[in-house]
Parts: structure tokens; sequence; C-alpha cells
């Protein structure tokens, strides 16, 4: 993509043969955006040498469809370093053409990060866009036009990536009834961003964090401890520090009380997630599974050419993990469409299944309670009489099947058991 140059340069002398990829780029006339962003990201060098490199290059239309104001700021210098960041999202080493990128799960780009590959309606898949245009050769290497620009996933800091970790190390510890170990584990984290260095707190940041963590560890109570230090982590990671000093309240974020089946701050809980499409019975519909500061994205677009219509993530359930629970609770951000919540009795994506519908608010985030009961049973789409015990719950999946088509989007904060009537049968921090 990057490929697009609008530079003179030719990877070598030899007069006949392709074009160099900027040659080849700018002559197409589809990527003016793409030219002006390589040059401003100091890139035309790079992609004028020799290669080869395999280009996934988005068109004009691709680029319209971010915020003009982002798109302002990347071309400015303060906007630069992520700008090459998202250029080199695009770029591959090596020459790849459509066949072998067809028999590749994924493919590391020059920014270091990993694009998924996959098939849809007989259509190339790469992240979240598709192939339009694939093998347009070149002298070094070769291009494929994407409908997409591919954004990377936001770097963490070195903040949200040490407390990411004392999460997924900390919640595990409490769930099995160690406060204690939970507490001490969040306790080092949070010393070390008092204490340390890089983790962009000023000196009456680090003071007002120091004076919450020592009246933290002055409570007896060792679950009232380990919540008090989940307060401060929560803080910390929204970058509230006036929270720090008790002027407002903290985060939100996994303040709950139920037991915690999927909350995505280890990276090993969304590989356990699988896209299941209308393409099994024909459909076009896509679907794509990431996760990014700690939230899971689903997103895609459903078609509702060959009868298709629907897209669905699905991922299990641990034997046990709902027990004294009724009711799943989960902290979502849709689109404005209609979601399906489901549940199944086995492990298996059989097509029998249990389904609550809720609404969504695009862009806002929304806590939803989903009692057991309530969940209606639907065999491959088409309702039936039965319901579905919370001990008999072994799986979980997400549907978008609203009968519309276009773009959709789901982002998943947390997912847990819980148990509406007497949460104190159920914990988690």
């Amino acid at each position: 993509m990057f490929t697009i140059l609008a530079c003179s340069t030719l990877v070598s002398s030899i007069a006949t043969g392709p074009p160099a990829i900027p040659e080849l780029a700018d002559s197409a006339g589809r990527f003016t955006t793409l030219v002006s962003a390589v040059g401003e990201a100091g890139l035309a060098e790079t992609l004028s040498s020799e290669g080869p490199f395999t280009v996934f290059a988005p068109t004009d239309v691709a680029f319209s469809r971010i915020d003009g104001g982002t798109l302002e700021f990347l071309l400015t210098d303060a906007g630069r370093p992520e700008l090459q960041r998202i250029l080199k999202n695009h770029v591959v080493s090596g020459r790849l053409d459509a066949a072998e990128l067809l028999n590749r799960s994924e493919v590391e780009t020059l920014a270091g990060t990993v694009l998924k590959l996959e098939t849809a309606g007989g259509r190339l898949l790469v992240g979240n866009a598709a192939v339009e245009s694939a093998d347009l050769d070149a002298a070094n290497g070769v291009v494929h036009v994407i409908d997409r620009v591919l954004l990377p996933p936001r770097q963490a800091s070195p903040r949200e990536s040490l407390l990411s970790a004392a999460i997924s190390r900390g919640v595990p510890l409490f769930n099995d009834g160690n406060p204690n170990a939970c507490s001490a584990v969040y306790a080092t984290a949070l010393d070390a961003i008092r204490y340390g260095e890089g983790f962009g707190l000023d000196d009456s940041g680090r003071m007002a964090l120091g004076r919450r963590i020592d009246r933290a560890e002055k409570m007896t109570d060792a679950r009232a401890r380990a919540w008090e230090y989940r307060g401060l982590i929560d803080a910390l990671w929204a970058n509230e520090v006036m929270a720090l000093e008790g002027t407002k309240p903290t985060a939100s974020r996994n303040r709950n009380t139920g037991r915690v089946l999927y909350d995505f701050q280890d990276s090993a809980q969304t590989g356990q997630w699988r896209t299941v499409l209308d393409g099994v019975m024909g459909g076009r519909s896509t679907g794509r599974i990431s996760k990014e500061n700690g939230v899971l994205i689903f997103e895609g677009e459903t078609s509702l050419k060959n009868n298709g219509g629907f897209s669905s993530m699905r991922a299990t359930v641990p034997t046990g993990a709902m027990e004294n629970a009724n009711a799943i609770r989960i902290r979502v951000k849709g689109d404005g469409r209609t979601w399906i919540l489901g549940t199944r009795g086995k492990r298996n994506m059989g097509g029998d299944a249990y389904w609550f519908r809720f609404e969504t608010e695009k862009d806002q985030w929304k806590e939803i309670t989903v009692p057991i009961a309530e969940m209606e049973r639907h065999f491959f789409g088409r309702k039936m009489a039965g319901r579905l015990t919370p001990e008999q719950v072994r799986g979980i999946d997400f549907y978008i099947y609203d009968k519309n088509a276009g773009p959709f989007r789901l982002e998943v904060d947390t997912i847990e058991a819980v148990n509406t009537e007497d949460e104190s049968l159920l914990f988690d921090a």
C-alpha cells in the first residue's frame, strides 16, 4: 500500500517489466491519500527500496471512512510516529501473492503487528478489510487493494501493561478464595508505580497514590483490602489521578460482585472465542475477533445475500462456573443494533441454543443482566419449547441476527456469572 509513493525512483535500472510499487500505486489514481500519507511519514525511501514487499493498499474510499480530525492529526509532526506505525501495519516483507496468502492464517507486518487472514464467501479478508483486487505485480513486490485502513492495536503504556498483568494474576486468586494473595499481587504492582519511573505519575500523583496504599495496608478485612487496591488500579488505568485523592469515584470497570467468566485481561481468553458465520449455509456475512486494551472486539458486516444475515462468536464455559448463579451479566459497547446473548448446554457448535435479545446504543457502554430462566430456546434460529438451568450452561454466544445488512461492532468488557437474589454467594475482584 505504501507502495504508492509519488516518487520517480526506480528499484532497478531495467527498462522493461512491471513498475516499482510507488509508480504502480501512483498511476492507479485511487491512492492519493495514501500517497500523501507516505510522503508525510517519510517512508518513501523505504518503500522504494529493493524489497520485496507485499502491500495491502487502502483506496481513497477506505481512507474516507476515518474521521477527518484524526487524519489531520496524523499528518502533523505530533502524529507522525503513529502515522508511520499505521502505514507499516499494511506492509509485509517478502512477495506474497493471493495463492500464498490463502495458505496462511496470519502475516507479520513491518510494524511488528500480526494481521489475521481468513476467507469468507469466496473473499480474502485481511484483518478487518476485504481484498478488492489482488496480485498487482510490481518490480519490488506485489500490491493487494483493500477496502479499509488497517489500524494497528493501540500500544499499551508501561503502566497499562503492568496493571493488566496484575489483574490477570489477581482475579483468579480472589475467585479461588485467596484475597490475601490477590492483595499481595495488586500491592506489588501499585508499589512499582509509586516508586518506579516511567509510569506517567508526577510527584503529587505518587504522593496521592502512596497515601491510598498506606491506608489500604491497614485494612484488616482481606476482601475489602483487595477491593481497595483494585479501585486504585481502576483509577490508574483510567488515568483518573484525582480519584487517588478520593475526590471522585474510581472507574467502574470490573467493579462487580459476580464470578468473572471472561474479562479479557489475558490474551489467552481471546483465543478461546471462535466465529460462526452464515457461510455455513451459503451466506456472505463476515465476522472478526480481536482484543484491544483488555476488551474483546467482534466486528464485521452482515449480508442478506443467499438467505444469510447472521454472524456470531462463541466460547465455552467451564464446568461449575455457573454454580450458585442464576444470571449472566455483561458489560458491552454496541453499535445501535439489536444483539443476542446466547447460552448452550453443550460445548459443540450445534444449533441448539438459548437466546436473549438486548438493545445497544452506539458507542455507549451498557451493563446488562440476563436471567437464565428468561432465555428462549432456539434450534437453528427457530423458537422451540424448553429452558436451560444455570448448571447446564457449557457455552456462551453473541449473535448479530437482526435481519439487517451492514457493518456491526460489539465490544465486550466483562462476562460474569451472578446471583441476582444474593450476590454474596459469588466473589470476584
